[in-house]
C-alpha cells in the first residue's frame, strides 16, 4: 500500500446554476446570477480552503461552460488535473428560485444527457482516486446513469482495497431515482464504507427508519454494520453514532443562501474529526454549515481561521466590524 498523496479525492457532476435575484422568479427576472456547484466539488472546495490537499474528478464538456466549471473549482486550490474532457454530452444546468415565507425555494434541473452521465467506467483514473487518505462519494453520482453507478461502486472497492477511508454522503435526489433504486445501490456499497453521512429525512425515506433521530441512527448503523453514521437534523443540529451517540446544535446564522450547507457540514465534520475527535467534527461541521449560508452560491468562501474562530468561540457578535 503506497503512502497517500492527497487528503481527499472526490468525483461527480458539477453543474451550472442560474438564479434570478432574490425576490424574482424565473418568469419575472430580467437577469440571472451565474454560479457553478455540485455536492462533490462543493465539499472539495470547502476542504481545500481549510488547508487539505484535495482532488476533484469529473467528465465535463470541452466547451466554454465546461471550462468555466473546472476553472471555478480549481480557483480554490483543488486539483482538477484528472478531469475528463468530453467531446460529447453537455453541462448540466440547475435553475434555482430563492424562496421567501410562505413561498418555498424551487429547483428545476436540466441535466439529461450531461457529459458525466455518458461516462465509460474505464475512463476514470482509479489509481488517482485511491491516491488520497479518503475517497468521498455521494449518492447523486450513481443515480445519473448505469455506467456512473458501475464506476462509482468500482471506485469504492478500489479505495477499500488500497486501505483508504471511504465516505459516502447519501444526498438522495427524488428527481433522479426512487427510494428503492437508491436503497439497492447503497446497500451494495455499505459493506466497504467507513462513514455514512446523510440528512435524517433521506435515510428515513430510503430505508423506512423510525422518526426519532437517535433510534434511526442506531437502527441504521446496526442493520448495515456501519462503523459510523452521521446525520444532519435541520434545526436540531447533527448527531454521530459510532457505538455511542454524540450530538451538536446548530450555530445561529442569517441565511443568505441555503444551497450547499449540507456539503459544508460534511467538509467541516471530516476536517474536525481528523483534527481532533467526533465531537469536534460535529462542531466544525455545524459551524461551517452556518458560515456557508452567509454566502450566495453553492460554495463556502470560509477559510481555516474563520472556521476555527467560530467553532472555538461560538456565535459571537456578527454585527461587530473586525478591524
Amino acid at each position: 500500500m503506497s503512502e497517500p498523496v492527497l487528503d481527499l479525492v472526490t468525483w461527480g457532476e458539477t453543474m451550472v446554476r442560474l438564479s434570478p435575484p432574490v425576490g424574482h422568479s424565473l418568469e419575472s427576472s430580467p437577469t440571472l446570477e451565474f454560479f457553478t456547484g455540485g455536492t462533490e466539488s462543493n465539499t472539495a472546495i470547502a476542504l481545500a480552503r481549510l488547508g487539505w490537499r484535495v482532488g476533484w474528478v469529473s467528465r465535463v464538456p470541452d466547451s466554454p461552460l465546461g471550462r468555466r466549471i473546472a476553472r471555478d473549482v480549481a480557483l480554490h486550490g483543488v486539483d482538477v488535473s484528472r478531469v475528463i474532457w468530453a467531446k460529447d454530452g453537455r453541462a448540466g444546468v440547475m435553475f434555482l428560485e430563492s424562496g421567501a415565507v410562505p413561498r418555498p425555494a424551487r429547483i428545476t434541473y436540466d441535466r439529461a444527457g450531461s457529459a458525466i452521465a455518458r461516462l465509460v467506467p474505464d475512463e476514470l483514473d482509479y489509481a488517482y482516486l485511491t491516491s488520497a487518505r479518503t475517497l468521498h462519494l455521494t449518492g447523486i453520482t450513481p443515480a445519473l446513469s448505469a455506467s456512473c453507478r458501475e464506476a462509482w461502486l468500482r471506485s469504492a472497492k478500489a479505495a477499500k482495497q488500497a486501505g483508504r477511508r471511504v465516505v459516502v454522503d447519501v444526498n438522495y435526489r427524488s428527481k433522479l431515482w426512487s427510494p428503492a433504486q437508491a436503497k439497492a445501490t447503497l446497500e451494495a456499497v455499505f459493506p466497504i464504507v467507513d462513514v455514512v453521512i446523510s440528512a435524517l429525512a433521506d435515510v428515513q425515506t430510503i430505508f423506512g427508519l423510525p422518526h426519532d433521530p437517535e433510534l434511526t441512527a442506531e437502527t441504521f448503523r446496526n442493520a448495515y454494520r456501519l462503523p459510523m453514521v452521521v446525520l444532519t437534523l435541520g434545526a436540531d443540529g447533527a448527531l454521530a453514532h459510532d457505538g455511542k451517540v454524540t450530538r451538536h446544535p446548530i450555530f445561529p446564522t442569517e441565511i443568505v443562501d441555503r444551497i450547499g450547507a449540507g456539503d459544508a457540514f460534511s467538509a467541516g465534520f471530516l476536517f474536525g474529526w481528523d483534527q481532533r475527535d467526533i465531537a469536534w467534527g460535529l462542531r466544525c461541521g455545524c459551524a461551517l454549515a452556518a458560515l456557508k449560508q452567509t454566502f450566495r452560491g453553492d460554495v463556502t468562501w470560509t477559510g481555516r481561521e474563520e472556521l476555527l474562530e467560530l467553532a472555538a468561540a461560538g456565535a459571537g457578535d456578527s454585527h461587530r466590524v473586525k478591524r
